[in-house]
């Protein structure tokens, strides 16, 4: 193990060139079609990419390094180059790329006005038409796009899962980006003093995560348990459409300790959340029961 930044220099330089990203996709095609027996000999390789002359094909070969495994049967990809190929695939490095926009259930929490989704720009937008309303969802190319029309519902409930598991990551200190530590607290919002939120920052890749109080605790088992038992999978309802999901929708129950309330409501009855400055949920009680139930989460 070693400590400090990886060196992936050399896999960007790698993947620069188009005849290498055809071999490693040649290779990933070779793993879908027989993952039991994903190698292919040299001469079927070179054929498939289309290259005829072996000392132009063996140079791009050499440049990709661990990115591939030369044996006795051929060559593979390693898991490296799987991993390499699956960014690719996903779209995210594809800044032209377009979708939408599709219509999205729920309103704008700011004007009321009904919400479509779409992506450009390497983001995906939540909004109402209006700039200064759209939230940046986190959701690659590859989700929207492989999905066929007609499946709108679908597409939400997936989009809607990632995001919740975005704050479930986040809430057990792991970035979502990088899968590193995250390390964090309840702070106030730069922007909204009045309003709290978890802020979290990957001490590997340096992402900060800052995810309104609600959305943050969507995934907690007190909450995924509340709405599973009254019939509702919490996990792929989009977290716009949640009340207790809204920035500001947190109460201050106290400021030394900080300890913030937080109230899912459904079907008549309430479960109310306390956590603590490190996110910690330290209690948690559902209207109409005899007393609050401790849990550490």
């Amino acid at each position: 193990m070693t400590d400090g930044e990886p060196n992936t220099t050399g896999v960007f330089d790698s993947v620069s060139n188009s005849t290498r990203v055809e071999i490693l996709r040649a290779l990933a095609d070779a793993h879908g079609d027989s993952p039991t027996d994903p190698w292919l000999a040299y001469s079927e390789l070179r054929e498939v990419v289309g290259i005829r002359d072996n000392g132009n094909f063996n140079y791009h070969l050499d440049q990709l390094g661990g990115l591939v495994v030369k044996g006795s049967p051929g060559y593979r990809l390693s898991r490296i180059g799987m991993s390499v190929v699956s960014a690719i695939s996903s779209g995210v490095f594809d800044t032209e790329w377009a979708w939408g926009p599709i219509d999205a259930p729920g309103h704008c929490r700011r004007c009321d006005d009904p919400l479509q989704l779409r992506y450009e720009g390497g983001i995906l937008w939540l909004s109402c038409g209006i700039d200064e309303h759209s939230v940046p969802l986190s959701i690659p190319p590859s989700l929207l796009e492989s999905h066929p029309e007609g499946s709108e519902t679908e597409i939400v409930e997936r989009i809607a899962f990632l995001e919740n598991q975005w704050g479930s990551l986040t809430r057990r200190g792991i970035c979502s980006e990088c899968q590193g530590y995250v390390e964090g607290r309840i702070e106030t919002v730069p922007e909204e003093p009045e309003h709290y939120h978890y802020h979290g920052r990957c001490r590997r890749c340096g992402f900060h995560h800052g995810i309104p109080v609600g959305m943050f605790l969507a995934s907690h088992p007190a909450v995924t348990s509340f709405y599973y038992e009254r019939g509702v999978d919490v996990l792929t309802t989009p977290f716009w459409t949640l009340e207790f999901c809204a920035p500001g929708r947190e109460t201050v129950l106290s400021t030394d300790p900080l300890r913030l309330g937080v109230g899912a409501n459904l079907d008549g009855e309430t479960l109310s959340l306390t956590l603590d400055r490190d996110g910690t949920v330290v209690s948690t009680a559902i209207a109409g029961a005899s007393a609050e139930e401790p849990y550490n989460g």
